[in-house]
């Protein structure tokens, strides 16, 4: 007896169709791997565009909380101190060779003993302190009372009614050097100099301004 039982068959399936596997696509794959690495390189680009602003804050944060370790990790001193022995050299030597020193026969032992009072005052003043009260607009002072100092230089007492950089404007000279400089007394003040070191910046140069 023949079976009248109808049976059913499931349609073929169009050739080049595939049924969904309900997991991600290569492509997909691909594209979510390339805006994760396109995110990061964006973030990266942006921290290391801002990186000088954000020591900028930190050196200012330091020297109005008088923390001196925390100011002295963004001052290469050796560098700072021999920028500045330089710049007083010059003026020592241009008054040198103005015509009455020319005249004088001590004018040379005088430019030997100015040589070495240089360092001297270069290596004294030249402390977190001392930098501190320059970002502050202010003269750095020999000065201090040693016994009430810390070991930066700075005394509980002082109190400096200026902020750190306050009315000073700042940007990049080239991508490793970026400056901040300011008016006091509606004259140029000191300019200071920063400069890349890996993905940090740190103060290398204190450009004095120029005396008449």
């Amino acid at each position: 007896m023949k079976d009248l039982t109808p049976s059913f068959q499931k349609p073929p399936l169009r050739s080049g169709f595939r049924a969904p596997t309900g997991g991600v696509s290569t492509q997909q794959e691909n594209i979510m791997k390339k805006s994760l690495v396109i995110g990061i390189f964006g973030l990266f680009i942006a921290y290391a565009a801002a990186s000088p602003y954000i020591t900028i804050y930190q050196i200012k944060s330091a020297v109005d909380a008088k923390d001196g370790e925390s100011l002295s990790e963004h001052i290469d001193f050796p560098s700072v101190r021999q920028s500045l022995k330089d710049q007083m050299n010059a003026v020592v030597m241009e008054k040198m060779q103005s015509e009455d020193m020319k005249s004088n026969p001590f004018a040379a032992l005088g430019m030997a003993f100015a040589g070495t009072m240089v360092d001297k005052m270069v290596e004294a003043y030249v402390t977190p302190a001392g930098i501190s009260k320059l970002m502050s607009g202010e003269n750095p002072s020999k000065s201090q009372d040693k016994n009430n100092s810390n070991s930066a230089g700075f005394s509980p007492q002082s109190s400096n009614k200026k902020k750190a950089f306050e009315d000073v404007s700042m940007g990049y000279k080239s991508l490793s050097k970026f400056e901040v400089s300011g008016k006091k007394h509606g004259e140029d003040s000191a300019r200071f100099i920063l400069r890349r070191n890996g993905l940090e910046w740190q103060l290398t140069e204190i450009i004095l301004p120029k005396t008449p």
